[in-house]
């Protein structure tokens, strides 16, 4: 891999949330969570409400949603919610 390669790679890594990197470290997409959460908890996200909360778009969601998330992933919530 060329340094500018891993810089690339960097800096996309360091630009993304909490729970993107949770998904890409486990190779979830975005899809197997929402289906995960749902079998898991009985809790259902619509899709594009998954892609927001991944994303970081929306980050004042429902309490029951971020844990759901958390416990699915088997993760405690502040390992899925940003600290800004």
């Amino acid at each position: 891999m060329t340094n500018s390669v891993g810089m690339l790679l960097r800096n996309n890594m360091e630009n993304t949330t909490k729970l993107q990197r949770l998904l890409i470290q486990r190779g979830l997409s975005q899809s197997d969570l929402q289906k995960k959460v749902q079998s898991k908890t009985g809790i259902k996200i619509e899709p594009y409400r998954v892609s927001k909360i991944v994303n970081g778009s929306i980050t004042n969601y429902f309490t029951e949603t971020a844990r759901a998330i958390a416990r699915t992933l088997e993760v405690p919530i502040e390992e899925i919610l940003e600290d800004n």
